[in-house]
């Protein structure tokens, strides 16, 4: 068949010779501009929702220079804290086997905080930073659903007092509101020391404090009274937290507990 047998309407050649649909093409590009800048708006969220705590002054966590902290303890101050959102466990308490491995990343020993691990380990007989990023791990799977349903007495055995008040005004104004937080934890992407010092107070008395960052990935979202959505989105979130685990040496209580959370 030759090019001569082929017979188009002549209104259609005339409108594919005149009118190309440039106007579609620019609306298509907008739409995809804007959809990657809503997906990026979306689809990252640095720090968890809820809790406001208050911080003693000076450094990122509130803990000034103090005897025997390492040096560069102190840090820029940062936004308020909040708390994130969680796992579920099996039926005997155990976590699920198939939950994807977790990046753990502890300093080299030759670094500062690689240092401040090192003393914390001789002052805390069986600690090691992959040992405490595992608990801190799990402490993270269960403080973040224990917030979402206000169970203070899981709340309790986490976190030190000051943060537990913390928490518990948080649930209370919750409550009030006659809000409620829905949170469910996807996963949890990696744990990562970022700073750590030892410090001792006038008796004598040692703590030790590590700074964790935590990604995570989850559905948070918190409903009000008619269910409509306050804060929050159905879309799965990638959240970068800061929290800070302390340890009192000496005491009969061995964990590390949850001190302070800020966002990343």
């Amino acid at each position: 068949m030759s090019s001569d047998d082929i017979h188009l309407p002549a209104g259609l050649m005339a409108h594919a010779g005149h009118s190309f649909p440039w106007d579609l093409v620019v609306l298509f590009v907008l739409a995809v501009v804007l959809g990657v800048r809503l997906y990026r708006v979306l689809g990252r969220r640095v720090g968890m929702q809820g809790v406001r705590q208050e911080r003693p002054g000076g450094g990122r966590f509130g803990f000034g220079p103090q005897k025997g902290a390492a040096p560069d303890a102190t840090r820029p101050g940062a936004p308020p804290p909040l708390p994130g959102q969680a796992s579920g466990k099996g039926d005997n308490g155990a976590f699920a086997a198939t939950v994807p491995d977790v990046d753990y990343e502890i300093p080299a020993p030759v670094t500062r905080v690689g240092g401040v691990l090192a003393e914390i380990g001789t002052t805390f007989p069986g600690f090691s930073p992959s040992g405490f990023l595992k608990d801190a791990e799990d402490t993270f799977r269960q403080v973040v659903p224990a917030f979402a349903v206000g169970d203070r007495a899981a709340l309790e055995k986490l976190l030190t007092p000051a943060a537990l008040e913390s928490f518990s005004a948080a649930i209370d104004v919750r409550t009030q509101a006659g809000e409620t937080q829905r949170s469910d934890l996807r996963g949890v992407e990696s744990l990562s020391i970022l700073d750590a010092m030892l410090m001792s107070a006038e008796d004598g008395q040692r703590t030790g404090r590590i700074e964790v960052r935590i990604v995570s990935r989850q559905v948070n979202i918190l409903t009000d009274r008619q269910g409509d959505p306050v804060v929050g989105t159905e879309a799965v979130t990638e959240f970068h937290d800061l929290w800070l685990f302390e340890r009192v040496a000496g005491q009969s209580d061995a964990q590390w507990r949850l001190a302070a959370s800020c966002p990343a």
